[in-house]
């Protein structure tokens, strides 16, 4: 009966920690997307991605609230629910997000990455995403 017990605990914190693992991936692609339509907003005005990432929250008005890009001091890095992105302006016209789970395994699996494009591409093989990186399904 204890063995069974056991058993079944064990199942449901598998349970429970395989849908945090999910939920951040979830709440990281979400993140991703509006980080690029930001991006891509402030260039359209701008003619330039910001350097450094903070100015989408320090414009007025705001193409993004603070919490996700750092604020005024960002360097080109968050952590957001499991997750660092790190953003990399590459001149005026390119830049490159690459999102990566604070601990591999535990608070996410995926990889992810995306640029000026606006294509999101993921990996799951612990080595970071680039452009030729399969989609994000």
């Amino acid at each position: 009966m204890v063995t069974l017990i056991s058993v079944l605990a064990l199942a449901g914190v598998i349970n429970v920690l395989r849908s945090r693992v999910t939920g951040n991936e979830g709440v990281a692609v979400a993140n991703l997307r509006e980080l690029a339509a930001a991006l891509n907003a402030y260039h359209a005005v701008n003619h330039t991605y910001p350097d450094p990432l903070g100015l989408l929250s320090d414009a007025t008005p705001s193409y993004l609230p603070a919490s996700l890009t750092g604020g005024s001091g960002a360097n080109g890095s968050a952590n957001l629910v499991g997750y660092r992105y790190e953003y990399t302006p590459e001149g005026e016209f390119d830049y490159t997000v690459i999102v990566r789970p604070t601990t591999s395994g535990v608070s996410g699996v995926r990889r992810f990455f995306v640029d000026e494009s606006g294509v999101l591409r993921q990996t799951t093989d612990g080595t970071d995403p680039t452009a030729n990186s399969p989609l994000v399904q």
